[in-house]
């Protein structure tokens, strides 16, 4: 299944229901958001719409390599499962990461300029696969120890990056409103999950097959100044 990262896009969700709702797609069955939105989806994919598709999913349904969906049922929609999101507690993750390398950069900084001498005599050294002079082991052993420490700095920081950037994705999209821009990261709230379970007639050159596609549905639900900020269901994988 195809999982391309979609991009956020400046236009409003309306517009670009309004584009899909020019397109048709017969032989849906189910009723409700979830019918609705699966079949924007599609229609979408079908004519590979960016502006629509990174309104309403995080995933592709791409044309060449799974077909095209012709029509769909809806089989079943799980309970709705919620869980705390834990953005600001990353956000705070990363933002000590970070202070915690430029502290050891600026450690490692004033030991390089006390021993500059010495480290460049190393570092021609290792680079033609030389013997270090013994004056400059101590140097060579300690050079090596601050370095190792300055890329293990750099892998928490990027690790701590990366669980802000999953953890607040569906954010972005959900409540994504372009005359309302939020820092999601800044807000708590919950992740609500719900799996629709369909049978598509997936069309691909000139044959049409029948397949049980898992769909899920996420959106998120942020603690705002003003009450609740209720965002809007996005496709956030499908199996």
């Amino acid at each position: 299944m195809s999982g391309w990262l979609m991009s956020r896009t400046s236009k409003s969700v309306g517009a670009a229901v309004v584009l899909v709702g020019g397109l048709t797609m017969g032989g849906c069955s189910g009723t409700g958001e979830e019918s609705s939105l699966i079949r924007n989806f599609f229609t979408a994919s079908r004519v590979n719409d960016r502006a629509t598709l990174g309104n309403i999913a995080m995933v592709g349904f791409s044309p060449q390599e799974e077909g095209t969906v012709g029509s769909f049922d809806v089989e079943n929609v799980t309970e709705e499962q919620r869980r705390s999101l834990r953005m600001r507690e990353l956000a705070t993750a990363v933002t000590q990461a970070q202070q915690d390398q430029q502290e050891f950069a600026g450690q490692m900084k004033v030991y390089q300029d006390e021993n500059l001498d010495a480290i460049a005599r190393v570092i021609e050294a290792e680079r033609g696969n030389e013997d270090v002079a013994r004056r400059d082991r101590d140097v060579q052993e300690a050079w090596t120890t601050w370095r190792e420490e300055s890329q293990g700095h750099s892998r928490t920081v990027s690790a701590a990056e990366s669980d802000l950037s999953t953890e607040s994705s569906v954010a972005q999209v959900s409540a994504f409103d372009p005359n309302n821009p939020l820092d999601v990261q800044a807000f708590s709230g919950e992740l609500v999950t719900k799996e629709v379970t369909i049978t598509a007639s997936v069309e691909q050159g000139d044959s049409s097959t029948d397949r049980m596609l898992t769909i899920t549905l996420q959106k998120v639900e942020l603690n705002g100044p003003d009450g609740l900020i209720d965002g809007r269901w996005v496709i956030s994988d499908i199996s």
